[in-house]
């Protein structure tokens, strides 16, 4: 009788396991304590908030074993180029064995996958569609946060001329002495926000010249392709941080500040940008982002 009743908990177990990992919204755990400033990263002082628009994030999942990723690239890039880029925000991120994995031999054999992008890849089941696919400030279209690149522009249109409910200013410090930086993220609340909100800042790099399938051209393959936005580091963890909800009232801000060691990546400096934005705990959906270089 022991044996019975704990295999109908074991049951029971594995049954809200996978209710779980099926749901859109992403569980903990996450940090929920006020971060500490690094002592190497004292808050600068900010500038005035002048004008604020709404950003709109685009995330461009991807793959350089992808064949028709390239398409989803020109449509990002035709976004920017549409809205510009001090309207879109967005990131790369190359993820699954399937689409990204490195070969031991060949092209391939460069690795762009991060810890970070496969807990975002799984969590949302995106490779699971087949790449490339997308999410616009994670917003549900057509029944899925997870957006066809075809349909990126759809989704953009429908939320560019909204009002934004937070102001983001990023301040980065650059050391070239010891390869390092500070970043420090400024958030200015413009009305009350009483749910849940949380905080995610990383780090992007451009122009990163690796191989890229492409089924566009013939042999389908660019040895030299031209990698942009591509996702390089989380600094606060896979989902970022909770806010603090005693300080986001209108008119209400707080500090985020990170130190990163840059010693020992293959990163080219010049190329990396902060990314940085603020979502709602209950639903995923991006209230607001910004991006700055990191020098």
């Amino acid at each position: 009788m022991k044996n019975i009743i704990q295999n109908i908990f074991l049951l029971l177990g594995l049954s809200l396991m996978v209710i779980i990992v099926s749901c859109d919204k992403i569980e903990g755990p996450y940090t929920e304590n006020e971060e500490v400033i690094p002592l190497q990263c004292p808050v600068p002082e900010f500038p005035a908030l002048g004008i604020v628009y709404r950003k709109v994030l685009v995330e461009d999942f991807t793959g350089h074993k992808c064949g028709y990723c390239p398409r989803a690239h020109v449509k990002l890039h035709d976004l920017i180029s549409t809205y510009g880029d001090d309207t879109i925000v967005s990131y790369a991120m190359h993820v699954s064995d399937f689409y990204a994995s490195p070969d031991v031999n060949g092209l391939f054999t460069y690795d762009f996958r991060t810890d970070e992008g496969t807990f975002v890849d799984q969590a949302f089941h995106i490779s699971d569609l087949g790449l490339p696919q997308g999410m616009i400030n994670r917003i549900n279209y057509n029944g899925s946060v997870v957006v066809p690149w075809n349909s990126w522009e759809t989704v953009v249109q429908s939320v560019i001329n909204t009002s934004p409910k937070i102001g983001m200013q990023i301040i980065n410090n650059y050391n070239s002495t010891d390869s390092s930086f500070c970043t420090h993220v400024k958030l200015t609340f413009l009305e009350n926000i009483t749910e849940p909100l949380l905080f995610y800042c990383c780090i992007t790099e451009d122009s990163i010249i690796k191989p890229q399938k492409s089924y566009d051209v013939t042999p389908n393959e660019i040895p030299s392709y031209n990698h942009m936005h591509v996702y390089r580091d989380g600094l606060n963890g896979n989902l970022g941080v909770t806010i603090d909800p005693t300080k986001t009232d209108k008119d209400s801000s707080i500090v985020k500040s990170y130190f990163y060691n840059l010693k020992q990546k293959d990163f080219k400096h010049k190329n990396l940008k902060i990314v940085a934005f603020v979502y709602k705990s209950s639903n995923n959906e991006v209230l607001q982002a910004e991006d700055e270089k990191v020098k």
